[in-house]
């Protein structure tokens, strides 16, 4: 009998151990899926996930009362010929100071072509002035410390097909000149027309002259941004006007001074009449008794 049980109890034992041992690695398979999911968690929550930025973006922004500072145009440049042309509207609170300020700007940045301005109820300062183009950027940069930026307009003219061509030109027309001017020399004396020579060489000239020119003009163009700049101050608001009553009794007395002014002019005329008056009534008299 005893031998039967002892493989019996060998039986339970090896049971319950292959047990302990199964429900040991699902502990350790569960806990590694837990590990998984929190990881995934983790990764679904992360600031630079697609679904946190979108939430960030989704969040409402408080618009501002302007539009910020100027626009910079962009500075990569170097093989194109640009002509800036800058238009900005400020609004400033104390117009006298930023005026005073505005005229060292342009001494320190260019100078000025016309300028207006007008300190009345609604004071204001239009100016229109030309600045270095290689200070262009510096220059917007200081303007936006003198107020508030209301409108801005940018632009540029591309003068780099412009100079081209004029290059173009001056190169054939140098071409031409000396062509003319060896065909000069090659001629003799007695077949030579003077005055056709004259002319030719004279046009070239002329020509090399215009596209010299012209290409100094771009180089200026370019080299000087044109910028239209208008200053005001903020709308006031309204006010109380009280006349000033003592007008109407000034008035008053300028309208009496007049009309004895007038009365001075017509008293020869009442004399006048008056001694008219007195015989013809006489005469009426004296003709009504006779009837």
């Amino acid at each position: 009998m005893k031998k039967i049980k002892l493989p019996f109890y060998l039986l339970i034992l090896f049971f319950f151990w292959s047990c302990g041992n199964a429900q040991e690695e699902s502990m350790s398979v569960a806990s590694e899926e837990r590990k998984i999911a929190s990881a995934s968690a983790e990764k679904k929550v992360a600031p630079s996930s697609p679904s946190f930025e979108e939430s960030a973006d989704s969040i409402p922004q408080m618009k501002e009362t302007t539009i910020g500072p100027v626009f910079l145009p962009i500075q990569n440049n170097q093989d194109r010929l640009l002509e800036f042309q800058v238009d900005l509207s400020y609004q400033t609170s104390d117009l006298i100071k930023t005026r005073k300020d505005f005229l060292v700007f342009v001494s320190k940045y260019g100078f000025i072509e016309n300028s207006s301005a007008m300190n009345s109820e609604s004071p204001y300062m239009n100016v229109k002035m030309h600045i270095r183009s290689d200070k262009l950027y510096d220059a917007l940069l200081e303007l936006d410390t003198y107020g508030t930026l209301l409108s801005e307009n940018i632009s540029t003219i591309d003068h780099t097909e412009g100079m081209v061509w004029e290059k173009i030109k001056t190169n054939r027309e140098k071409i031409r000149y000396q062509r003319r001017v060896s065909a000069n020399h090659q001629t003799t004396g007695n077949s030579r027309n003077w005055s056709a020579i004259e002319e030719a060489i004279t046009e070239s000239e002329n020509e090399i002259d215009q596209t010299e020119l012209q290409v100094w003009k771009i180089n200026d163009k370019v080299k000087w941004a044109t910028l239209n700049v208008s200053f005001s101050i903020p709308t006031p608001a309204d006010k109380i006007i009280v006349p000033q009553y003592q007008n109407a009794f000034v008035g008053i007395f300028n309208l009496f001074l007049e009309l004895t002014y007038v009365l001075v002019w017509m008293t020869p005329v009442f004399v006048l009449i008056g001694l008219l008056y007195f015989p013809s009534r006489k005469v009426l008299n004296w003709m009504r008794k006779k009837n």
